[in-house]
């Protein structure tokens, strides 16, 4: 798989505490990943009813059973805007132990973000918003606090007639 140079993309998440070069200094580095999408945001892929459910599902296996803690940090111009923290008990499945967060509600920031973005008239405008935007996930063992999984996520419009795409990277320091 392709790398990234994490420190390219280090302005692009909160510094502080918490933030993507602590944890990558503080490792194991190749738990490290970028994820970049291209977001499909054509009106018949995402419907705009009062009644629509916008969510998230994620799904985690592991050979050792342990009690994992998922965060999600939504960040705007390199700053948090706002943190979900859930918190996954392993179920033992064909000899493996799965963590799954099925329907995990998206918080009304990001409901209401997408609605306005797709409002926007351009999808050079849009773009214009979406790379300013990104989110932090960070998988951790939640009695350990041993970081098992960071990616990074950075968007932009998808201008394929395919939709929505995405390709992942190592982040690296070279």
């Amino acid at each position: 798989s392709q790398a990234v140079d994490v420190t390219e993309i280090y302005d692009k998440f909160p510094e502080r505490t918490g933030g993507l070069k602590e944890l990558y200094d503080r490792g194991p580095q190749d738990a490290f990943f970028l994820v970049k999408f291209w977001a499909d945001l054509n009106s018949s892929s995402i419907q705009d009813e009062a009644g629509a459910f916008y969510g998230v599902n994620s799904q985690y296996e592991s050979s050792d059973s342990m009690t994992i803690t998922c965060s999600t940090k939504v960040c705007s111009f390199g700053k948090q805007v706002v943190e979900k923290v859930e918190t996954e008990y392993p179920r033992f499945e064909n000899g493996r132990y799965v963590y799954r967060m099925h329907r995990s509600p998206m918080c009304e920031y990001m409901v209401n973000f997408i609605l306005k973005l797709k409002r926007l008239p351009e999808k050079y405008m849009m773009n214009s918003v979406l790379e300013n935007f990104s989110i932090l996930q960070v998988v951790t063992n939640r009695d350990t606090q041993e970081t098992l999984l960071c990616t990074a996520y950075m968007f932009a419009v998808s201008t394929s007639e395919h939709g929505a795409q995405h390709h992942i990277y190592k982040l690296v320091k070279p």
